[in-house]
């Protein structure tokens, strides 16, 4: 213990005796216990805050890269209104004769098309991410 012997612990106990005494020794054994016993819980305590501190980093890391994620996400979402926006105007701006503006317009509706149903797949992503960062910070 402490990298003592047996000798060098029964050296420290019979002087130990001799200073305190056979009455005040017992309770001296019980107080160097108890100290003991504090600076143990002492520890484990600060071990336990220290983990619990490095866990909160390590959650706002997480929160941080998320938060950026979906940051990333509602631009490209901007982007694409914005070009659907741009391809509904050009939509109703074409004057040209009868044949031509069907081709067209149809070719219209459908890029409208896939450009919605990309729109709909961005705002479920950020709503599953939405959703995964709440349920990390829960």
């Amino acid at each position: 213990m402490f990298g003592m012997g047996f000798m060098e612990i029964f050296l420290v106990l019979i002087v130990a005796i001799i200073a305190l005494g056979p009455e005040k020794l017992p309770d001296a054994a019980i107080e160097i216990a108890k100290f003991f016993k504090k600076f143990k819980r002492g520890i484990d305590e600060a071990k336990s805050t220290l983990d619990q501190e490095l866990n909160i980093s390590n959650m706002k890391q997480e929160a941080d890269s998320l938060k950026s994620s979906i940051t990333q996400i509602q631009n490209n979402a901007t982007q694409f209104s914005s070009t659907i926006t741009s391809d509904l105007n050009d939509l109703t701006a074409l004057d040209l004769d009868d044949e031509k503006k069907d081709d067209e317009s149809e070719q219209l509706k459908q890029k409208v098309a896939k450009l919605k149903a990309q729109k709909q797949l961005d705002d479920q992503i950020v709503t599953d991410k939405k959703e995964d960062k709440n349920m990390e910070i829960v």
